[in-house]
């Protein structure tokens, strides 16, 4: 059992667009939840600096501990009957509310999945993106001999073209960001574009002039969306997996005309999905590790995690932080 009055290291946003490295109190795992030490937590940079501005609540108001993925080890129950599920000690990764960049967090148990102690576990601590990929693929029910367009190579759309290319589809990724592009070109797509300058459309259409069976738009930016549309062949799928703010408007002639189907999927699946995200992860099937940039130590990550409300975010990848060390 842990001291719950123990203060532990954690990244605080003090206040909007601004982090420090403070400390916290624990909070004891209430009934339907674990208490955990964490070992690596996951930065996932779109969603933490929406929060971090406050455009996005899943944390509350300042102050609070950013974060919603890691993988660590169970201290405590918040309640003895689901012990059964899992034991004290054991290795999960999670994903929670309650902040993940700090030394102990909450996570409820239907959040909570084992993780295998392989070279390469730490990497579950970035499992969210990859389960938001998996989900979307399965409600587009993308298969092999699919050409896929993934519009956006954020983590997410890194991880979801990776997650297509590995169920056989053709896949073409787009985004302005020539790091991103470098990293997809490497190791997630067959073909990349650079949409800096012209749209995806005009570069496409003369390669793939009936479209994609399958486009994929994963930044949730509105003005994208209408490329897309133009991306997808006649009765082909859109998929809807940005988070867009506000109402979601586009041309509907162009959609009707094309008689498209459309998806729009809901967070990171249900948690046979999840797990077997967790599985690739730790076996090597899914390579989640090229796609980190950062691997830092808890004591560099405000130094870190401050580069995130700068320009230089454009050239970070995925994140990870070690806190085996902060206790």
């Amino acid at each position: 059992m842990t001291n719950s009055s123990k203060k532990h290291p954690s990244l605080i946003i003090h206040e909007l667009g601004k982090v420090i490295l403070g400390e916290r109190e624990h909070r004891t795992a209430k009934p339907g939840e674990v208490l955990i030490r964490t070992e690596f937590s996951g930065v996932s940079v779109g969603t933490e600096m929406a929060g971090a501005h406050g455009r996005n609540l899943l944390w509350g108001n300042p102050p609070f501990s950013p974060g919603y993925q890691g993988v660590g080890r169970i201290v405590e129950f918040g309640d003895p009957n689901i012990k059964g599920q899992f034991e004290e000690g054991q290795l999960v990764a999670y994903f929670t509310g309650a902040g993940t960049h700090q030394a102990f967090t909450t996570a409820s148990i239907e959040r909570t999945h084992p993780v295998s102690e392989t070279e390469l576990y730490k990497y579950a601590g970035l499992f969210v993106q990859p389960a938001v990929g998996a989900n979307a693929l399965n409600k587009a029910h993308v298969k092999s001999g699919d050409s896929v367009l993934v519009i956006g190579q954020g983590i997410i759309g890194q991880a979801t073209a990776l997650l297509a290319m590995m169920r056989g589809a053709y896949v073409v990724v787009t985004d302005v960001s020539k790091d991103r592009l470098a990293v997809a070109a490497k190791y997630c797509a067959n073909r990349v574009v650079n949409t800096s300058e012209s749209t995806a459309w005009e570069q496409l259409e003369k390669d793939f002039p009936k479209g994609f069976d399958v486009v994929i738009e994963s930044t949730g930016i509105m003005p994208l969306v209408e490329d897309a549309l133009k991306c997808t062949k006649f009765e082909g799928m859109i998929v809807f997996e940005g988070h867009y703010a506000g109402d979601l408007k586009f041309e509907f002639n162009l959609a009707h005309r094309k008689q498209l189907n459309a998806v729009f999927p809901f967070f990171i699946g249900e948690a046979p999905s999840r797990e077997s995200v967790i599985n690739q992860i730790t076996s090597g099937h899914l390579n989640m590790k090229a796609l980190v940039s950062h691997e830092i130590n808890w004591k560099d990550s405000q130094t870190i995690y401050s580069k995130l409300f700068t320009p230089e975010k454009d050239s970070m990848n995925g994140i990870l932080i070690d806190w085996r060390d902060a206790v």
